[in-house]
């Protein structure tokens, strides 16, 4: 198991294994995407939001602008598919992703079939999930997401995705999480989701096939932090990590306790 992160001016991952059980110097392996062959990620300013990765080890890349996901084989390495993101017709969120400066894409989460669920960071705050046009809406459900082994089913090549389904917070969720920043599938199967502004980490309740409502399931607030809260992941035993834009690459990744054994313990959120 292992932590990758990507930062959003140069189109570099880097990662390292959350195995270690001594005290030295974490070791990072790093990537250059844009110099992977067929890449259209742009060596500065890269725009990159959002990173995760499937059973094959297989990393993938969402940029803002324009929307759109590289999938990468880090161990060949090459571009294994490249991924236009777009909403069709005249609603408001249609209209919102198509301004050219307006807020898309900020997290990700991998779905089963080959679909992508995405969180659209303001104006309005959504989740949206996108796959293959004329292809049917999944949802999720706890522990629906990819299996710990199980390969993001897509073909090679290039590929234009269309939004499925939209969610949209409900008063709690909207309440508690003033914008979206990043998501996460946690070991318990919940879609977990981090705030930014509100400085919040929220659990969501199952997201039904069609879209509708994301409703809120427990939040808490993660106290003062030493930069913007943007990333998010998880250990196998429940931890957040919880990734700091700062204005120097030092000291941005926080380890907080497990949230779910604390809300048992103490029965109330943070």
């Amino acid at each position: 198991m292992s932590l990758i992160t990507v930062g959003d001016h140069a189109a570099k991952v880097a990662w390292f294994s959350l195995s270690r059980t001594d005290d030295t110097e974490i070791r990072w392996q790093t990537n250059n995407i844009s110099k992977l062959p067929g890449s259209l990620l742009p060596k500065r300013d890269s725009q990159i939001e959002a990173v995760c990765s499937d059973g094959l080890g297989r990393i993938l890349l969402l940029q803002e602008t324009p929307p759109r996901v590289e999938l990468i084989d880090p161990k060949a390495p090459k571009v294994v598919a490249s991924i236009d993101l777009a909403i069709e017709g005249r609603d408001e969120i249609a209209r919102a992703w198509s301004r050219p400066k307006g807020s898309r894409g900020e997290g990700m989460a991998l779905l089963r079939g080959g679909h992508l669920l995405v969180a659209k960071e303001k104006e309005p705050a959504a989740l949206i999930e996108f796959g293959p046009p004329n292809s049917r809406s999944r949802g999720l459900v706890q522990g629906g997401a990819l299996r710990d082994g199980e390969p993001w089913r897509t073909k090679k090549g290039h590929h234009r995705f269309v939004a499925l389904a939209v969610w949209y917070p409900d008063k709690a969720m909207a309440k508690n999480c003033a914008d979206f920043s990043d998501l996460e599938i946690g070991p318990d199967g919940h879609l977990y989701l981090l705030s930014d502004q509100s400085c919040t980490i929220a659990r969501l309740d199952d997201l039904r096939a069609g879209g509708g409502t994301a409703a809120l399931l427990n939040a808490w607030r993660l106290g003062e932090m030493d930069g913007k809260p943007e990333g998010l992941a998880f250990t196998a035993e429940g931890h957040p990590i919880v990734g700091l834009d700062t204005r120097k690459p030092r000291r941005n990744l926080v380890l907080l306790e497990p949230a779910v054994a604390h809300l048992r313990r103490r029965g109330e959120n943070l």
